[in-house]
């Protein structure tokens, strides 16, 4: 015997199909837009995975923005897939030639490659396109210290400092060079001004240890190795054991 369908079992079979449609496209219809604010969101939450998804979204419907590149490449970044980040940034050079941060973090991954000039050449493209890029100055001082040009890396730490006076890391790069130089008085008052800035940066004390250790002063030199230590420097146990006990 043939069954039939009542009208309100149609109607109500068409209901269910049409709200599952509405469903499926509210998903779908997503924008480019909608995609990169959920993808800053996520990234703001250290959301590294799903940033990189949501961006992926993003660049699938905007394939020539170069910004979307680039934060995707800084959330790779974040997720030491520095292949893919590298790919990011070189991307979003390519779409947007001024692009100071993409420059800056692909000379990070090229540093870390212990390839220290086309390193500086791409903070020299950062520095170019955004001369205040303290962070660009810094890094490229590192790389100058490597290749021994002290003079170069002195000026630029000197000049992050300049454009951000409270630039912790500088003060500790500046401080390191300087004690290298044996301009051990300047040393101690950037290794000062690093730790009354960032009172957890572990090098600071270690280093400052040696140089208080240097001076004969060994009680402040165990006092900022055990500092150095309790921040998980595990090399300043064997200093403390040698020479604070």
């Amino acid at each position: 015997m043939m069954r039939l369908h009542s009208p309100f079992t149609q109607l109500r079979s068409l209901t269910l199909y049409l709200v599952l449609a509405l469903l499926w496209g509210a998903g779908a219809c997503k924008s480019a837009k909608t995609h990169y604010r959920e993808g800053l969101e996520r990234a703001s939450k250290n959301d590294y995975t799903g940033a990189v998804r949501e961006y992926d979204a993003a660049i699938a419907k905007r394939p020539n923005d170069g910004t979307l590149y680039r934060l995707r490449g800084v959330a790779k970044y974040e997720m030491d897939d520095f292949d893919g980040a590298f790919t990011d940034f070189t991307q979003a050079i390519g779409l947007d030639s001024s692009d100071a941060e993409s420059y800056k973090f692909r000379g990070d991954i090229k540093q870390n490659r212990q390839q220290y000039q086309a390193s500086i050449a791409d903070y020299n493209q950062a520095i170019r396109f955004q001369p205040s890029y303290a962070k660009a100055f810094n890094n490229r001082g590192l790389n100058k210290m490597r290749l021994k040009d002290m003079k170069g890396a002195a000026q630029d730490f000197s000049q992050a400092i300049a454009l951000q006076n409270d630039y912790a890391l500088a003060y500790l790069n500046r401080a390191n060079l300087r004690m290298r130089e044996r301009q051990y008085r300047p040393a101690m008052e950037d290794y000062d001004k690093a730790i009354s800035l960032d009172t957890t940066l572990a090098a600071a004390y270690y280093n400052r240890g040696v140089l208080f250790h240097n001076q004969k002063k060994r009680k402040s030199a165990c006092a900022d190795w055990q500092k150095a230590l309790e921040l998980g420097t595990a090399q300043a146990n064997a200093l403390i054991k040698r020479y604070c006990r």
